[in-house]
């Protein structure tokens, strides 16, 4: 009866709650090991008084037996940090109470202890240790002075439960490993998966400032240089000079609120712009249009009907688009006019945007930091944002001359 008692507790300890059978070699006896080992002896002791109480032959010292109980049991509290020593004192504590002649074999409960110890808390060999401690249990009760057959029920049946101690500690152990080594994975994953995010958006970021920041510092350069030939003319010219400067007044202050937006429309909000207007779309085309014209580039728009109604995300990609083309077109092209065009296709699934210019910038040697330069940010913004939706952006000179931009988008309402 002790011995399937002992089988039953067995299933409680396998069972336990992780941090009692937490792995850590520095680790001290603590409340939870003594929850553990103290009410297993004192069902050790309980079989020990049966024993003694009703066996028919004449014992030895009694309090001997108490004892090796208490010899099996201390070392137990420190299975976490030595297993190996403590199975080892444990069954030495056991096979001593067999050989002295006491009947029965009460204190082999703690032996369940032992062994669970030794599948959950050895690094290695786990398993056969466990295998050699019931092995070592499943003989003891064939030692004289009371010899017992291997075979007996009494003997085999608790020596196979010792067994089944170690192979499910070892099974707990392996997938607590496994479940450290995922959540491992998962956080190195994870940390990856960060990372990645932080490089698309510090990208994402780069490029809405370059198409906001490349615009208006072109029309601030241009300008200033306006302003400084007219500053050297004769005096008659200051009145360009205060118009060219009042222009480049004008430019730097829409900068900051156009950064602002951009950096809010990347955090995915639809904001609005400090001095209230949206995000820009093609009902500020006109608008952009006005500010390269007065810089010197005659800029023609032919706009759709129903172009208005696509929706704000398009538009600001259609009004970004544009911008970084006029915007190379001033700096390189050395051009004088370019035409913008937006049109539909028959089908009327998608958008057809078109900037040409007359200027010289298919001539531009590569690497000239024209549009043609395909490892720029300028181009590269451009195609990002078009393929970000679904679209397409294909940049080149044309057969009759200047430079085309074109790209297409799918057309979506709002």
């Amino acid at each position: 009866m002790i011995a399937y008692a002992a089988t039953v507790v067995n299933a409680w300890l396998v069972n336990a709650r992780r941090g009692l059978f937490a792995t850590d070699p520095s680790a001290a006896p603590s409340a939870a090991d003594g929850l553990v080992v103290g009410p297993l002896a004192a069902f050790a002791c309980f079989g020990v008084w049966a024993e003694l109480h009703y066996a028919t032959r004449p014992s030895p010292w009694p309090p001997g037996a108490y004892l090796l109980v208490v010899a099996a049991a201390v070392p137990l509290l420190w299975r976490r940090r030595r297993p190996l020593l403590t199975a080892v004192l444990c069954l030495a504590a056991v096979t001593t109470y067999h050989l002295a002649g006491y009947p029965g074999l009460a204190p082999a409960v703690l032996a369940f202890l032992a062994c669970a110890a030794l599948g959950l808390h050895c690094e290695r060999h786990g398993l056969l240790y466990g295998l050699l401690a019931m092995a070592v249990l499943w003989a003891v009760p064939a030692l004289p002075p009371h010899s017992l057959p291997l075979y007996a029920l009494d003997v085999s049946m608790p020596a196979l439960s010792f067994g089944a101690t170690a192979v499910l500690a070892h099974s707990a152990r392996r997938r607590r490993l496994e479940h450290d080594a995922r959540l491992r994975e998962e956080a190195a994953a994870s940390e990856e998966r960060l990372g990645r995010r932080l490089a698309e958006e510090r990208l994402r970021i780069a490029r809405e400032l370059h198409d906001v920041v490349a615009h208006t510092i072109s029309v601030v350069a241009v300008q200033s240089n306006v302003a400084l030939d007219a500053l050297a003319a004769a005096p008659p010219d200051t009145d360009d000079a205060r118009e060219a400067m009042l222009l480049v007044r004008g430019a730097a202050r829409q900068a900051l609120p156009e950064l602002r937006a951009a950096l809010d429309l990347l955090r995915g909000r639809a904001v609005e712009v400090a001095d209230g207007r949206p995000q820009p779309g093609l009902g500020q085309l006109a608008e952009l249009a006005d500010q390269f014209r007065e810089s010197g580039l005659d800029v023609e728009l032919r706009l759709p009907e129903g172009a208005q109604a696509l929706s704000p995300l398009v538009q600001l990609t259609v009004y970004r688009i544009v911008q970084e083309a006029l915007t190379n077109t001033l700096r390189h092209a050395r051009a004088g006019r370019a035409i913008v065009t937006l049109t539909r296709t028959r089908e009327g699934e998608a958008l057809v945007l078109r900037v040409a210019d007359d200027g010289t910038g298919g001539a531009a040697p590569t690497g000239s930091g024209g549009p043609e330069h395909t490892g720029g940010f300028g181009l590269l913004g451009m195609r990002e944002r078009a393929e970000s939706l679904g679209g397409r952006v294909h940049a080149g000179p044309q057969p009759d001359g200047g430079w085309l931009v074109q790209a297409e988008l799918p057309w979506e309402s709002s």
